[in-house]
């Protein structure tokens, strides 16, 4: 296998994490809007309370 071969292998695989990497940010930004959410309605009811 060649340098050339070699690199673009670790190209693909780069680019390949690059987009797992992206879906993990919209998951932990989707989570953090839902916690975030369920603590407004936490305080909102205690504050009722």
């Amino acid at each position: 296998m060649t340098d050339a071969e070699k690199l673009r292998i670790i190209e693909i695989e780069n680019e390949r994490l690059m987009e797992e990497n992206e879906k993990l940010h919209k998951v932990i930004k989707r989570l953090n809007q839902t916690l975030n959410r369920l603590i407004g309605r936490y305080i909102s009811a205690n504050e009722v309370a």
